[in-house]
């Protein structure tokens, strides 16, 4: 008996061995790495809709990193480690409603966002300076961290780093839907997300301290969506615009009435509605530089 377990512990070592040799190699190729992106003048980040209604190609020398469903915390935690190695003339990142809803605290912790959330930002996750905040789901965090390392070693590691991407239809019918999972939760309205605002405002003074000009904007959205967000959401909102406006460049076209047709679905906008929002902010960016 003692023999068989001492042959048994022996073949559980080879894998133990492989697999945290690997994880190593992985920790230190992502750790020891600072270049994640070519180097572009403008810069968008954001989630869904900085992704689908900024088309970079339609800029002189931009790049779109977005990526859906991206909260406020992680695109701090990008652009930290972007801002290592390329520093971009111009940074744009998305300011809507749904960004400083408690929702987005939810997406370490609920089944259906935790993991892919892991899945992007576990090169460059600072759980220490949240989890007193917000629930963290770590079994799922060290699954997600086990099957992105284990296995081999990976000669980079830029999950977070996202792109442009948007199809031309319309199809607005999810108007309930999307006010209901921005804004509820079990039929309970959510409130102000402070990690949301506390990272934000590490974005904007990254920004500053960088000397990186920050212009932030916020696509239209469906009226029908637009008359559904809770009133304490749309006053805070509100607040920020008028507040970030005095010392940074806003572009909010959150009411701005655009047809039908230009959407995707209730809150983003499809290929041509981003041709045109993105013309529009680019006519901004220039009166802005004329200024």
């Amino acid at each position: 008996m003692k023999r068989f377990i001492c042959k048994f512990c022996l073949f559980l070592l080879i894998p133990v061995l492989f697999f945290g040799c690997n994880m190593v190699i992985n920790y230190f190729i992502y750790t020891g790495s600072s270049k994640s992106i070519p180097k572009s003048n403008i810069l968008i980040a954001g989630d869904s809709h900085t992704q689908r209604s900024l088309n970079p190609k339609y800029f002189h020398d931009a790049q779109n990193i977005s990526q859906s469903a991206e909260p406020y915390v992680i695109t701090y935690w990008k652009l930290k480690k972007i801002v290592q190695s390329t520093i971009p003339d111009t940074l744009i990142i998305g300011l809507a409603p749904h960004n400083i809803s408690q929702f987005n605290d939810l997406k370490f912790s609920n089944q259906l966002w935790a993991s892919e959330m892991f899945s992007r930002s576990y090169p460059i996750e600072e759980f220490s300076d949240i989890s007193d905040k917000i629930a963290i789901d770590f079994a799922t965090y060290y699954k997600v961290l086990w099957k992105q390392t284990a296995f081999y070693p990976k000669s980079t590691h830029n999950p977070f780093v996202g792109r442009y991407e948007n199809v031309e239809r319309s199809y607005i019918t999810d108007i309930d839907d999307a006010v209901n999972r921005h804004y509820y939760l079990n039929g309970e309205a959510l409130g102000v997300s402070d990690l949301a605002l506390e990272y934000l405002d590490s974005i904007v003074s990254l920004s500053n301290a960088e000397d990186i000009t920050l212009v932030m904007v916020s696509n239209p959205v469906h009226e029908q969506y637009l008359n559904k967000i809770p009133d304490p959401i749309m006053q805070k909102f509100e607040e920020l615009i008028e507040v970030y406006s005095d010392e940074h460049f806003v572009f909010d076209k959150t009411r701005s009435p655009y047809p039908d047709t230009l959407y995707l679905n209730a809150d983003h906008m499809n290929e041509s509605g981003a041709k045109r929002f993105t013309m529009e902010l680019i006519d901004y960016l220039k009166t802005i530089r004329e200024n």
